[in-house]
Parts: C-alpha cells; structure tokens; sequence
C-alpha cells in the first residue's frame, strides 16, 4: 500500500533526471543563474560612475572642513563667555561705587568702597586661576620681571627687587604680565 504523502524523487532513470542533466549538458543554452561570470563592465560608465563618487567625496570633505573651521570660530569667540558673565558684576559695583561717590560727603566712604570693589576683583581673578607674580624683596627674574631701572640701595644685595611699580600675574605657570620693577643697583667704588 501507497503512502498518501509519498515523495517523489527522481531516479537516474526516470525522466525528471533526464530533463535535469539534459539543460545542464546543452549547449549554447544558458541557465537562468550563469555560473560566476559577471555581465561585461562599460569601462565608460564605470569611470564616470567613479568620478561621480570622487567628487561626492570631495564635496563631503569640503562640507566637513567648513563646518569644522566654522566650529572653531564659534569656538574661539565664544569660548570667553563664562569669564566674561563673571566679570558683570564687577562691573555692576563700579557703577554704583561711582552713583554713591558723586553724593559722598567724605572721602573714607569713596575708599572703602573701591577697596571692596578691588577685593572682589581679586577674587575673581583667583578663581579663574590668576595669581599675582611676589616681586617685591625678591632677586630679578627675567622670566617674571620687567627691570624699569636700579637704584642704589646700601646694605640690600645687587639685582633685589627694591621697587614694585606695577604688578604681574600669571595664568597657573604661565605669564601674562611681567612685573615692572626697579632694582638694587650695583655699588660705586
């Protein structure tokens, strides 16, 4: 007895075998998947197709380079904004330190109002990592001073800083500004 659900594979001698090796053996026929031959390349299109791909890529590139310069322009001009905020009040009091000094009555009101106005500037200069350059007593450093002149001073050892007549700051190890100072000439014989 049958089985309902037979298969039916083909035998070398049935004929579905034959019709199988019968396409595959004729020649001049071709399947309908060619075996790893691919179709023959317009060497014409395929150059413009590459130099349409080249100039896509530069134009990505050029975009890319725009964008990047324009980044670091934003980048630069902007990049002082937070000091800059800080720096607003500052500001602030010096303008009411003026309004108050105009209606003053005495000077020592003036003065202690400048005072905490400088004290605050300071500090904001400390916060942001400025430090003022100790000059004063010191031996003459060229990295960090600025030597005005010399004057004579007996007793005090040549090259001392004897007179501080602007101060320098630097940003962590960085100068910004030399101190401007007068130093201990060197005696007369």
């Amino acid at each position: 007895m049958k089985s309902k659900h037979s298969h039916h594979n083909p035998t070398p001698e049935s004929p579905t075998a034959k019709e199988h090796k019968n396409e595959a053996e004729a020649p001049g026929v071709s399947s309908p998947h060619p075996a790893s031959n691919p179709p023959p390349i317009d060497p014409s299109a395929e150059i413009a197709s590459l130099k349409d791909q080249l100039l896509r890529a530069r134009a990505d590139f050029e975009n890319s380079r725009k964008r990047l310069v324009r980044e670091k322009e934003d980048s630069v001009r902007y990049a002082n904004q937070a000091i800059l905020g800080d720096l607003l009040p500052l500001l602030d009091h010096l303008e009411l330190g003026l309004q108050a000094a105009s209606s003053a009555t005495d000077a020592a009101s003036v003065v202690a109002g400048v005072k905490l106005i400088q004290s605050q500037f300071e500090r904001f200069l400390t916060e942001h990592g400025v430090t003022p350059i100790d000059a004063l007593g010191k031996p003459f450093d060229p990295n960090w001073h600025e030597a005005l002149g010399q004057e004579p001073a007996p007793g005090k050892p040549e090259g001392t800083v004897l007179h501080l007549r602007r101060r320098g700051f630097k940003l962590g190890d960085r100068l910004l500004r030399p101190a401007s100072v007068v130093t201990v000439a060197p005696p007369t014989s």
